[in-house]
């Protein structure tokens, strides 16, 4: 009998493990339980991608090694915080922190992909439209290249808000969208993510992701290409090293290569390596948004692959951006 007793005690224990297993007992789990597939270096530290911004209000996308630590999300909210040391630190490459000062993560819980973030009443302490446009893109992006995490909701001292005080919704759960988006798109347009670069402090460089409007049911390397050959946008500081005049031919994709025939003006190119090289990863970048297996860039004109400095890559970088 007592083996029977035993036997039906195991049993009710298994029971109840697999029904947790399966979901019937649900809740939110702690950030920190969420397994993280990041890069991890011998050192401990992760690549890491976090969203600043410039002068301009322009979101940046910036690759930094971070301490790996259990709720290594959190940790990342925590690096976007106008605090001394990440002004500091960010102030040599002329870029800005994007949460108010003072903002503090209260607590965060992931689910099913949905990222629940409260942050105390600091976070509303900004003055602008840029701004508030820029701490919302900003932390649901930079949320966002977790792999656990698709959507993210804000919540101030526990409770929900509608929207910000310019009118941003906050009320649902919020998604990648339209990152530094140059005009507002029209009925008929699809969104496409281009990449300019811009020049913060007249040193150092960025590959900035731009949302652009095209007209096609959907968009594709042909459509991402020309929106991104239209030109950067006016008055952002933004630029391409693409020459002018240049047009688009034809572009496909073969084992992971990209080939981009491009009219005669891509000639008139300097034969300079960095120049030359900002091309490279501005073409490939964009195409990357697309068609992500894309690894290398292949340039031709009339059909024939074009001369390149001797020194510059073909091969894509990981991020756009690294400090």
């Amino acid at each position: 009998m007592r083996s029977l007793r035993w036997l039906a005690i195991l049993l009710i224990v298994l029971s109840v493990f697999l029904l947790t297993a399966c979901g019937v007992f649900r809740k939110d789990k702690d950030v920190s339980l969420v397994i993280d597939t990041g890069v991890l270096e011998e050192d401990g530290l992760r690549e890491t991608v976090l969203y600043y911004r410039d002068q301009k209000g322009i979101i940046v996308p910036v690759m930094k090694k971070i301490p790996w630590e259990d709720g290594i999300a959190k940790a990342a909210v925590s690096l976007l915080v106008d605090e001394p040391g990440v002004r500091d630190d960010l102030a040599t490459v002329g870029l800005l922190p994007v949460l108010p000062t003072g903002t503090e993560v209260i607590g965060m819980s992931i689910n099913e992909g949905l990222a629940k973030v409260d942050f105390n009443d600091n976070i509303l302490s900004y003055d602008t439209e840029i701004d508030e446009k820029t701490i919302v893109q900003s932390l649901v992006y930079t949320l966002t290249e977790f792999e656990a995490i698709d959507k993210v909701q804000l919540l101030v001292d526990g409770k929900e808000i509608s929207k910000l005080s310019f009118g941003t919704k906050v009320k649902t759960p919020l998604e990648r969208e339209n990152i530094n988006l140059s005009l507002e798109l029209q009925e008929e347009e699809v969104p496409v993510v281009v990449y300019y670069k811009t020049t913060t402090n007249g040193e150092d460089s960025f590959y900035i992701p731009v949302t652009k409007g095209v007209s096609a049911i959907k968009a594709d390397i042909k459509s991402v290409l020309t929106a991104l050959i239209e030109g950067a946008p006016e008055n952002t500081g933004l630029y391409s090293e693409l020459p002018a005049g240049v047009m688009l031919n034809d572009v496909y994709v073969k084992d992971g290569v990209a080939y981009i025939d491009l009219s005669k003006e891509i000639e008139n190119m300097p034969n300079n390596k960095a120049h030359q090289q900002s091309m490279i990863y501005e073409l490939g970048l964009t195409l990357r948004e697309i068609e992500p297996s894309i690894s290398q860039i292949r340039i031709l004109s009339g059909g024939k692959e074009i001369k390149l400095n001797p020194d510059v890559s073909l091969n894509l970088p990981t991020y756009s951006n690294k400090h």
